[in-house]
């Protein structure tokens, strides 16, 4: 049996009014935030900023090599996913073929240290990432610690990219404070490039080699690093053709066609040097994360001199 109708009366109309007007006007709110949270994400995306509203990083996310050279192969992809030895020259165990040296125990000196760590914002492999520890008061001219990758045979081409975060603040110095090193064999002979964050906020590349030790400066997007946030680095160079390139967050920094050496690459660094030229000393402590790293090379490569290792 049905319970009698209830009867239409002025106030329940003006009621059910309100409460239409009510919902439409939450339901134009919740719009209107998406629509301002799109275009600030629009933002962020373009220019490489960030906010703690919209989240910690540009870059969070599957791996994105966007920039790699069609055809080249993967050498080695690691997610930083072993903890580093803290003595010696020696093999990182799990990691297929990265090595470390003049690594300590946290803690144990001024010169830093290379930790594994944690980091709820890293854009790939959140429980591993590298911590590269800069103590307040180190010396310049040192690293915390060296992470490398030799391979053989050596390559004239090579492509490498990785995510990176510098903490907030951060010292660089006079001088800057590198990042990473692409090596040549032949010893001094051979020499390096190497890229780094200067105190312009910029990256910069440095290529050491015999006639050649001149700056490559940003010359297409000039775009200050962002402190305290993950970042995607790309960086390639064709020691044939000179070209030489790099990006951040996607976005072309440098262009050259004039880096070219005999000596072919034989090994890929983080050596995240401070400074290196003035006795200047960290005004804080500071770190250099790193989470998940691809090298890559022109060619067919035998299934031996891939490695890939954490999630790769």
């Amino acid at each position: 049996m049905h319970g009698r109708r209830k009867p239409i009366t002025t106030g329940s109309i003006m009621r059910t009014l309100a409460r239409d007007r009510l919902g439409s006007v939450h339901r134009n709110t919740v719009r209107l935030r998406w629509m301002a949270l799109a275009v600030a994400c629009s933002f962020v995306s373009a220019f490489g900023c960030a906010s703690n509203y919209l989240g910690p990083s540009p870059v969070r996310g599957p791996l994105n090599w966007e920039n790699e050279p069609a055809g080249f192969t993967t050498l080695t992809e690691w997610a930083f996913d072993q903890a580093p030895p803290t003595s010696g020259d020696v093999s990182i165990p799990g990691s297929n073929g990265w090595k470390i040296n003049y690594n300590v125990e946290p803690g144990s000196r001024l010169g830093g240290w290379v930790t594994l760590a944690s980091d709820s914002s890293a854009p790939v492999s959140r429980s591993s990432v590298y911590d590269f520890v800069y103590p307040q008061g180190m010396v310049e001219g040192t690293a915390p610690g060296t992470v490398y990758y030799p391979f053989s045979p050596p390559e004239r081409a090579l492509y490498a990219g990785f995510y990176w975060k510098p903490s907030n603040p951060f010292d660089t110095g006079t001088a800057g404070n590198k990042i990473a090193f692409i090596f040549n064999g032949g010893g001094g002979a051979g020499g390096q490039q190497f890229i780094i964050l200067k105190p312009d906020g910029l990256l910069h590349v440095l290529p050491e080699y015999v006639g050649d030790v001149r700056w490559r400066s940003p010359n297409v997007n000039a775009t200050r690093v962002t402190l305290g946030v993950w970042h995607r680095i790309e960086w390639y160079s064709n020691l044939d053709t000179g070209v030489n390139k790099w990006w951040l967050d996607g976005l072309l920094q440098g262009s050259y066609t004039d880096v070219v050496n005999a000596y072919p690459f034989d090994m890929f660094q983080f050596s995240a040097t401070f400074g290196g030229c003035c006795s200047a000393r960290k005004a804080e402590t500071d770190h250099y994360w790193f989470d998940h790293v691809r090298v890559s090379a022109p060619g067919v490569l035998a299934p031996s001199r891939i490695t890939r290792a954490g999630g790769g």
